[in-house]
């Protein structure tokens, strides 16, 4: 049982955790223990900065398969995708993962992406 603090609240049932507050690694635990996921608020990422990366992701994931295809496999950065399911509940998880270091090279999502290296990162 997740016990909340008064500093986290719900939004539709997802836990909300506030980065501001002192407790909130604790949350986070919690949250991924309980439920498996989580949102996040105060965390200082720019809005701009989130538009344009859920612009990108909707780009990339509604391209057809064999371009996202080129971007992987996940090894372990790159495209992955895989069929889940095992008690009637199928579905079709897909997934790009990609680096934070600056010394990574970015240039086969950029190719595939029609971006500049440097603005996936």
């Amino acid at each position: 049982m997740v016990i909340l603090s008064k500093q986290t609240s719900f939004f539709n049932g997802v836990p909300l955790i506030d980065l501001s507050k002192p407790d909130s690694k604790n949350l986070i635990v919690n949250a991924c223990e309980e439920f498996g996921f989580f949102k996040i608020i105060n965390h200082d990422v720019p809005m701009e900065f989130i538009s344009k990366l859920e612009s990108e992701a909707i780009k990339f994931f509604s391209s057809p398969l064999s371009e996202k295809l080129k971007a992987g496999p996940a090894d372990p950065f790159g495209y992955g995708n895989k069929q889940i399911g095992t008690n009637g509940d199928f579905g079709w998880v897909e997934h790009i993962l990609v680096s934070t270091n600056s010394e990574f090279n970015y240039q086969k999502f950029a190719s595939i992406l029609g971006v500049n290296p440097e603005n996936i990162r």
